[in-house]
């Protein structure tokens, strides 16, 4: 008697959580998908600029000492300053060839600088250019100032997705609306890097004139919605 008690309680539950579990798995219909893009152009309020100290000769041992005395005279005048972010990148070293024959030997040694005061950069990079040759400088927006318009692209986004929503709606015969998924994606800012040109920062050794420009961001919310 006891153990029919327990198989008709056991079927009783497992008949009342089948509504659950068919409403979990059923099919959806009316489902579309949408898309909504929010776009801007920020300021970008951050330089980087990438130096080198390069040398070449027979001998690695001169080359190395001279690259070490250039990269030590550089850190020091970055130094005197509390604004720049530094970064000394990998040393390498390769051989010079003449069939086959190694007859000397080049060195490079990077020096990247980073700032979000512009104009204190731009002249120490003047300074630099006497031992040290500019690669490459690029503005870009702080990882501040591209989370704050993010946000707000977010906001335009999304009123975006909803107006599409309301659009469809109106060519449906379902009214009801639900959402069934929703991605939102932020897009890393993209600025234009600036090329120095070798020949024409050695000669001329002032402060190089920049101009900081914009970044373009994006976000994009995509997602699916049903109507029923």
């Amino acid at each position: 008697m006891r153990k029919f008690k327990l198989l008709i309680i056991s079927l009783l539950l497992s008949v009342s959580s089948f509504p659950n579990y068919a409403h979990e798995n059923e099919p959806l219909f009316n489902q579309v998908n949408l898309q909504a893009q929010a776009e801007r152009e920020i300021p970008n309020d951050q330089l980087t600029v990438t130096l080198a100290v390069e040398e070449e000769g027979k001998e690695a041992v001169k080359i190395a000492n001279k690259i070490n005395q250039d990269m030590a005279w550089a850190l020091k005048i970055v130094g005197e300053g509390n604004e720049i972010a530094t970064r000394t990148q990998a040393y390498n070293t390769y051989p010079i060839y003449d069939k086959r024959t190694i007859i000397g030997w080049r060195a490079i040694q990077q020096l990247e600088l980073k700032s979000t005061n512009i104009t204190v950069l731009s002249e120490l990079v003047g300074k630099l250019q006497s031992r040290l040759q500019v690669k490459n400088m690029n503005f870009s927006p702080t990882r501040g100032t591209q989370v704050q318009y993010e946000n707000e692209l977010i906001e335009e986004a999304m009123i975006a997705f909803k107006q599409r929503i309301n659009i469809i709606k109106k060519h449906m015969d379902e009214k009801n609306v639900r959402i069934v998924n929703l991605h939102v994606n932020t897009g890393g800012g993209h600025s234009r890097p600036i090329y120095a040109e070798s020949r024409m920062m050695a000669m001329d050794k002032s402060a190089p004139a920049v101009e900081a420009g914009t970044s373009k961001i994006t976000v994009t919310v995509s997602g699916s919605v049903q109507f029923f």
